[in-house]
């Protein structure tokens, strides 16, 4: 079907909310054409008042590009049951067994999966059950936090390259055994691939070295670049209400989670896109 909707963007650099479209009915090429160039332009997406079953969500995700498995989530699978590509993002527990993963604890700045040689390239989040308050999301732009290093830091990255591991989760926990997990490094500045700019490929901050450099002058590099991390100029906030979708570029921007009442349930799918379109 085709549809015409609006965009409304959120901050002057990035994020942009999508109205007037039911993401839960078939999109035509031409609509999903629109989304991805809107996507590509504001890097975060937002759809409120949706409705979608889980066949829904894999289809609207896989429009976009090949999608991955789950990951695992706290040293378990947590998919959906059924559906192998939907992770389950919940602190709910029922039968005395999670029925997903990530709690309702504070989760750091990071992207997802850059131990990986080839990091997800994007996410689609879809809020079933949010909490009365607490657990908003918020993204960063990398691509901003670059340009706005100063000159004698950019010119300290050159060809530079970052280590990554699979040690830690972005909630601070041991994710495998110690003598498991898995390292990769990347370069500290690339080319995104939904914008296509020059950005900043961080990953997270614990456990991250920088290939050449000492301890000492590695950290000092990774604390400038990290600084731009507390600027909001470069960062949105989303508040969830149930219903929402939300999609970004894992690479384009860095994300986190607030904490909230682990009393109250919180409950969202989740697919991730390994390659875009």
């Amino acid at each position: 079907m085709t549809e015409a909707f609006s965009i409304a963007p959120l901050s002057p650099t990035f994020g942009a909310e999508i109205s007037g479209i039911d993401l839960s009915q078939p999109l035509d090429g031409a609509v999903r054409a629109n989304i991805l160039a809107a996507w590509r332009k504001h890097l975060v997406l937002i759809f409120r008042g949706q409705s979608l079953s889980p066949e829904a969500l894999l289809d609207f995700a896989r429009g976009f590009g090949r999608l991955d498995l789950a990951p695992p989530f706290d040293q378990q699978q947590s998919n959906l049951p059924g559906y192998p590509e939907i992770a389950v993002v919940s602190n709910v527990e029922e039968k005395g067994a999670p029925i997903g993963g990530l709690g309702a604890g504070e989760l750091a700045w990071h992207s997802d999966m850059t131990y990986r040689a080839d990091p997800p390239e994007g996410c689609v989040l879809f809020a079933r059950e949010i909490p009365s308050e607490g657990g908003n999301t918020h993204f960063l732009n990398m691509a901003a936090c670059l340009e706005s290093l100063p000159a004698a830091v950019r010119a300290s990255i050159g060809e530079r390259r970052l280590v990554h591991d699979s040690r830690y989760t972005s909630a601070g926990t041991e994710r495998v055994a110690a003598e498991d997990f898995a390292t990769v490094d990347h370069p500290l500045v690339i080319t995104e691939p939904l914008s296509g700019r020059q950005s900043l490929l961080l990953g997270r901050r614990r456990q991250s070295a920088v290939i050449g450099l000492d301890e000492a002058d590695g950290r000092a590099l990774l604390d400038a670049l990290w600084d731009p991390a507390d600027h909001d100029r470069f960062a949105i906030t989303h508040t969830w209400r149930p219903g929402d979708v939300v999609m970004w570029g894992n690479i384009a921007v860095m994300h986190r989670r607030d904490a909230f009442s682990s009393r109250e349930r919180r409950v969202l799918l989740r697919a991730q896109i390994a390659a875009l379109n």
